[in-house]
């Protein structure tokens, strides 16, 4: 056995102590190629699917709806019903939360731990997607009125101030959660987080004079995305795996979760 002097039975001191073994930041849950942190991504990952399957059920049934009525079915005017409320709803918030998706991976491309203030911000910017379907239903019924834009605009907007404050965050913890991501990189990102929350703003203020317009200039969140990656993108184009060593090299028998500081 290791520590123990040959035909003695005797234990000597290899000079090893708890100590000695490398600790990591007081507070820190997971760290990237570990099951804690990829249980948290599996979990945002299922939000975000849940969010979206739930768009499609609460799309509008207006057969069974005339069926419950006895009267004559238009297959014609139910699709141009449908199209004008429900289908246009759901093509909104499909976008919209698809570009959160996209964007949450680019976080975490550069994201190689979270500590708790990072996981508890994570659950709120993934509870504001989960709770997405439902303004949506509200816009879908009534797109044409004020508040049903608003209260639409304030939860995505919502979305996208939690999404910028984790980036934020993220990037200036002195966990050093961030890795492999030079200063344009990480105002790229800042850029393309906080483009969300500032366009849903001013459609709100579009929305108080004009509310059939308010969601037309939603496609900024495009227009503004697709200029920010033409204009800098390209100081996204490496792979931050190879950038910079993982802390997880650190202590590779680790299983990734922070030692109890009590202990």
């Amino acid at each position: 056995m290791p520590g123990e002097t040959p035909g003695t039975g005797a234990t000597h001191n290899t000079g090893e102590t708890p100590s000695a073994r490398p600790r990591h930041p007081i507070g820190m849950l997971a760290r990237s190629g570990h099951l804690e942190y990829d249980r948290i991504l599996f979990f945002s990952d299922a939000v975000f699917a849940i969010a979206i399957t739930l768009l499609i059920v609460e799309l509008p049934t207006p057969i069974e709806n005339a069926l419950d009525r006895h009267v004559a079915i238009h297959s014609s005017q139910l699709l141009r019903d449908a199209a004008s409320s429900g289908i246009l709803g759901f093509g909104i918030s499909f976008g919209v939360i698809g570009l959160f998706w996209v964007g949450h991976h680019g976080l975490f491309r550069y994201i190689k731990a979270i500590d708790r203030p990072l996981m508890l911000l994570n659950l709120l910017f993934i509870g504001t997607i989960a709770f997405l379907p439902y303004p949506t239903d509200l816009l879908s019924s009534v797109t044409s009125q004020a508040p049903a834009v608003v209260f639409y605009a304030s939860c995505a907007g919502a979305a996208g101030l939690m999404e910028t404050i984790m980036w934020v965050y993220a990037t200036h913890a002195r966990a050093g959660l961030v890795e492999g991501a030079s200063r344009e990189t990480r105002r790229l990102i800042l850029l393309r987080t906080a483009r969300v929350p500032v366009i849903f703003a001013i459609s709100i203020v579009i929305a108080q004079f004009s509310p059939q317009a308010a969601p037309y200039s939603w496609l900024a969140l495009v227009v503004v995305g697709s200029a920010a990656n033409r204009l800098y993108g390209h100081h996204d184009a490496a792979d931050p795996g190879g950038a910079a060593p993982s802390i997880a090299d650190a202590d590779p028998d680790s299983a990734g979760a922070d030692p109890d500081p009590a202990g």
